[in-house]
Order: C-alpha cells, then structure tokens, then sequence
C-alpha cells in the first residue's frame, strides 16, 4: 500500500469466493476475519 501512499495500512483478509461453499467453511473464514481482525485491532490500540 506504499505506492498509494498509506504506508503501514493495516489489511484484513477474506478469501474468496463464498458464494457456494458450504456453511462449515464460511463459518471457518468468518472466524479466521474475526481473529485477524482482533490481531489487527491490537496492534492499532
């Protein structure tokens, strides 16, 4: 993200597609976003 001058953005990250995937691995990427999202959060505070 440097080269559009946000250097040290912090990104989330969601593998994709979702769409027709069954709910168990949803769930699975859904919690994986939530945990990247807490490390994330942690690191800003």
């Amino acid at each position: 993200m440097a080269a559009l001058g946000i250097s040290g953005l912090p990104l989330l990250v969601v593998q994709h597609p979702l769409g027709g995937e069954r709910p168990e691995a949803v769930a699975r990427r859904a919690l994986q976003a939530v945990e990247q999202l807490a490390s994330l959060i942690g690191r800003v505070a």
